[in-house]
C-alpha cells in the first residue's frame, strides 16, 4: 500500500504547492480507489506497480514516467518490494498557475490524458528526466520569491511535451468540423481560467463567446466530457477545497480569496456541491 506517510516524510518546497519526493511509500495513492487530490508526476526507476484506473488495469514498468492529473479515479492493486519511483506533487493552486502561462491548453486535454498518462523513456530520454528532476530540485533551493517563478517555468516544459502529443494525437483525426467545436471549447476554457471566481454563470461566458448557452454547453460537454457548469463548479470547488486542507488561512480570509460574495455564499456553495460546510470539510481533512 503506497501513501503511507506522505505528509510526514515529503520535502516541501514551496509551503505545499510544490513537493518532491523519492519514496515510492509516499506516492499518493491508496489501494481504495479515490480521486487524484493534487498533479502528481514522476518516473519509475526499477520494480513495478500494477493500479487501477477507471475500472482498468496497469502496470508501470521501470523507465516508465507517470502523469496523474488532479481528478483521476486510480488505485494501487499491488507493488514490487523494489518498486523506487522519483516523483513530485503540485497543489491543484499551483498547477492551474503553471498551464494559465500555457494558453493552448483546453479543456479536452485533460480528457485525453485519462488514457495517456505512461510514458516509456528510452534510456537517454530516461537520463534527461533524472537531469529534468536534478534542475528541478536545484532550483528549488533558490530564494522563494525567486524558486517559484523558476519552477513554474521549468514544469511549463514537461507541460509542453505533454500537450505536443496531444496536439499530434488532434492533428490525426483531422475532422474540420470537430476543430471547430474544440476552437470553441479552448475559447471557453481560457476565459473561464480568468473569470471562474468572479463568473459562475454560462451566460456570461456565451455572451463572451457570441454564442447561445444552449450552444456553449453543447459543444464544450461534447468535446470536453463536462458541461461548462461543471468545469466551473469543479475550478471553484478545487480551489476552495485546496485553501481548506493546506493553507492557514481562515474561512472568511478564503472568501476574499476565491471572491464570493461573503462567507454565507461561500458556504451555501460548497455545501450544496459537496454536502459539507467548509468548516466541516477542513476537520475531516486532518
Amino acid at each position: 500500500m503506497l501513501y503511507k506517510e506522505f505528509e510526514k516524510n515529503r520535502e516541501d518546497i514551496l509551503e505545499n504547492e510544490f513537493c518532491m519526493q523519492s519514496d515510492a511509500s509516499t506516492l499518493p495513492i491508496t489501494d481504495c480507489p479515490s480521486y487524484t487530490p493534487i498533479c502528481t508526476i514522476g518516473i519509475c526507476i526499477q520494480g513495478n506497480a500494477k493500479i487501477r484506473m477507471d475500472s482498468q488495469e496497469y502496470t508501470i514498468h521501470p523507465h516508465d514516467v507517470f502523469v496523474f492529473m488532479p481528478g483521476l479515479l486510480v488505485s494501487v492493486i499491488e507493488t514490487s518490494p523494489n518498486f523506487t519511483t522519483n516523483y513530485f506533487t503540485l497543489s491543484n493552486t499551483f498547477f492551474y498557475d503553471v498551464i494559465k502561462t500555457i494558453r493552448s491548453f483546453s479543456p479536452q486535454f485533460f480528457s485525453y490524458m485519462k488514457s495517456r498518462f505512461l510514458y516509456p523513456l528510452p534510456e537517454q530520454e530516461m537520463q534527461y528526466f533524472m537531469n529534468y528532476y536534478a534542475l528541478l530540485k536545484s532550483r528549488s533551493k533558490l530564494p522563494k520569491s525567486f524558486s517559484r517563478e523558476a519552477i513554474i517555468a521549468l514544469l511549463r516544459i514537461i507541460f509542453l511535451d505533454l500537450y505536443n502529443d496531444f496536439e499530434n494525437y488532434i492533428n490525426h483525426r483531422n475532422n474540420t468540423s470537430t476543430t471547430r467545436k474544440e476552437d470553441l471549447t479552448h475559447r471557453f476554457y481560457t476565459l473561464m481560467m480568468d473569470n471562474y471566481r468572479e463568473h459562475k454563470e454560462v451566460i456570461f461566458y456565451a455572451d463572451k463567446l457570441h454564442v447561445s448557452s444552449k450552444y456553449l454547453s453543447e459543444v464544450v460537454k461534447e468535446t470536453s466530457g463536462k458541461s461548462p457548469k461543471d468545469w466551473i463548479i469543479d475550478y471553484s470547488l478545487l480551489e476552495i477545497k485546496e485553501l481548506l486542507k493546506n493553507s492557514s488561512l481562515n474561512i472568511q480570509e478564503i472568501t476574499i480569496r476565491t471572491k464570493f460574495l461573503n462567507q454565507s455564499a461561500l458556504g451555501r456553495f460548497f455545501k450544496r456541491h459537496t454536502n459539507m460546510s467548509p468548516s466541516e470539510y477542513r476537520e475531516s481533512t486532518y
